[in-house]
């Protein structure tokens, strides 16, 4: 009865978990790279996406994440960035400015992506096609126009950011930021 018990528990604990999105891209990361620092809405906390370095190229870093995981899509790498497009997250890649060598690593859900991004951020790397595939027809153009209105609304990706402000995880912050109505 226990070993019944304790499979019943485990099948619960694997579909909670994948319920909940953790993809194994997203697992590896978490688990091998050195967590940097959250960019989070101010209004909803759970609202973010995780930042992450290791020191490794944009390549390397894609590369070991293909194997680990394939990505339903896989962007062109355009300026030092790389988007890995998974089932509900996005993994993007970027040249750490400030180490040459290493690579920040942001995993964010779709829905930050889709409310939060400026979709000039991903110009070269994924077709306009795909973004208004994954998040509705007009995403694109919605979206620009929102960021026109109102840049401090829209993120751009390796803590360029207005209306969001690194997290207060107390493991360092690499990213500058303000919270709504703070001005820039």
């Amino acid at each position: 009865m226990i070993k019944k018990g304790w499979m019943a528990g485990t099948i619960a604990c694997v579909v909670f978990l994948a319920a909940c999105g953790l993809s194994e891209a997203d697992d590896y990361v978490d688990e091998n790279y050195t967590f940097v620092d959250a960019v989070q809405n101010n209004k909803n906390t759970n609202d973010r996406a995780l930042i992450y370095r290791v020191d490794k190229s944009v390549a390397d870093v894609a590369a070991e994440l293909m194997d680990v995981q394939e990505p339903e899509q896989v962007g062109e790498e355009v300026d030092g960035r790389q988007v890995l497009v998974y089932d509900d997250e996005f993994i993007i890649l970027t040249e750490d400015p400030d180490n040459p060598g290493s690579t920040l690593v942001e995993v964010a859900e779709d829905e930050f992506v889709r409310t939060h991004y400026n979709p000039g951020f991903f110009t070269g790397m994924l077709l306009g096609s795909l973004l208004n595939g994954r998040f509705g027809s007009d995403w694109d153009r919605a979206q620009t126009n929102k960021c026109r209105q109102n840049n401090d609304a829209c993120y751009s990706g390796g803590g360029a950011y207005g209306s969001f402000s690194s997290g207060s995880y107390g493991r360092g912050a690499v990213f500058r930021g303000g919270g709504p109505g703070t001005g820039k």
